[in-house]
């Protein structure tokens, strides 16, 4: 049951997030072949330039509607009208909260990877004969020659940890604004600044703990998971022995 909620999540936020998807792709192709058209061309029209700003403009607008997408989707399904339907299932809290936040943790991955290959298409057609040469191994050599180290992998890691924080964060917060019937969106942005007032101060305790000393990524990503379970236990409570529909 819990692969068919995130499949609904999913599909009911790619109804509006797949099509800009699309569209990014469709606008870096044709900004990579305005550019390659004008690379020789002795005067350059303004058509690259306002295809770049859209480009940069749309994906913006995508991060910030799956953000949007995030808080409505948790919120209406859960605390809205739709929440009488969600509960009606024979589905479990803990699979209600797992569906949001994956069909969630998925879309913002996406969008991710389609703006790193928006700009990609951009650069390889704009100038193929410029990335030939520079290829991973030539980058590489490149790197190890001026004793330059990128940890890609502590890179993704620190940014997947700091996503999954985020939406908890988000959700423990809308889940106790709605301890307020009257006033949940307010008390939801003052329970989000309070936690993130608390988090900020614990992260600067245990961060000169050893263990940050020795392994900064390992540190950053064992404290934000904890706190982020901690999240997830506030937003079952609520919805478990909490909750009120009326």
């Amino acid at each position: 049951m819990l692969i068919k909620l995130i499949k609904h999540d999913f599909c009911a936020m790619g109804r509006l997030l797949a099509p800009i998807s699309g569209v990014l792709l469709i606008l870096s192709i044709a900004l990579g072949l305005n550019l390659r058209g004008q690379i020789d061309a002795e005067n350059w029209t303004q058509i690259p330039f306002i295809l770049g700003i859209l480009l940069v403009f749309l994906i913006f607008f995508a991060f910030m509607l799956t953000f949007v997408l995030t808080i409505t989707r948790f919120k209406q399904s859960l605390f809205g009208n739709q929440g009488y339907l969600s509960f009606a299932l024979p589905v479990s809290t803990v699979e209600h909260i797992l569906s949001k936040f994956l069909a969630s943790i998925l879309w913002f991955i996406l969008i991710a990877a389609v703006s790193c290959l928006s700009f990609y298409l951009v650069a390889t057609i704009s100038t193929p004969k410029l990335l030939r040469n520079l290829s991973l191994p030539y980058i590489r050599r490149i790197l190890a020659e001026n004793h330059i180290t990128v940890p890609v992998s502590g890179i993704m890691l620190v940014m997947l940890i700091t996503a999954i924080h985020g939406l908890f964060h988000i959700y423990a917060s809308i889940s106790i604004g709605h301890l307020w019937q009257r006033h949940s969106t307010l008390f939801g942005i003052i329970a989000y600044v309070a936690m993130s007032i608390i988090t900020s101060r614990l992260f600067f305790v245990f961060a000169v703990t050893p263990l940050f000393a020795s392994n900064y990524v390992l540190g950053y990503s064992l404290f934000h998971l904890v706190i982020s379970l901690i999240y997830a236990v506030i937003c079952w409570i609520i919805l478990e022995r909490r909750l009120n529909l009326e």
